[in-house]
């Protein structure tokens, strides 16, 4: 895993904070341990950095924390921890999903930003940025 000092943006997509009203609204099993995922994309996503978890390649199983809809399973592997001692976080990048969760995830991320948006956005607008190149 790459250290803090030579971080480099690797996700092509938009990353989008996986928040509702504050809160994390999705969380993640890697390993026997829960936590909340800090944003998302199509390419990968990231988890809060925890000492007791050991990450390189790792199965996990990510799923809506109101406990609605579909579990989202695959392999992906840590590609780079970023922050401070307070807000360290593991930046991980998808390795295989199945096509039924690229969709499932898909789904999530169009309602994320649909419900994130400050202007009114069609399903097919909030798709095509989810799919769509990084804007950061």
């Amino acid at each position: 895993m790459n250290s803090h000092n030579d971080y480099a943006e690797r996700r092509q997509r938009q990353r989008f904070a996986a928040k509702r009203d504050g809160k994390a609204c999705i969380d993640i099993l890697i390993n026997g341990q829960r936590l909340p995922v800090i944003d998302l994309s199509i390419d990968g996503f990231s988890i809060p950095a925890d000492n007791a978890l050991e990450l390189a390649t790792f199965d996990f199983e990510m799923r809506l924390i109101d406990g609605f809809g579909d579990k989202v399973r695959g392999r992906a592997e840590a590609v780079n921890q970023i922050g401070d001692a307070a807000t360290d976080q593991i930046g991980c990048r998808f390795l295989t999903l199945s096509e039924k969760d690229s969709k499932t995830l898909q789904e999530w991320l169009t309602v994320i930003v649909i419900c994130g948006a400050s202007v009114r956005l069609t399903p097919d607008d909030a798709e095509a940025i989810v799919k769509g190149p990084s804007l950061i």
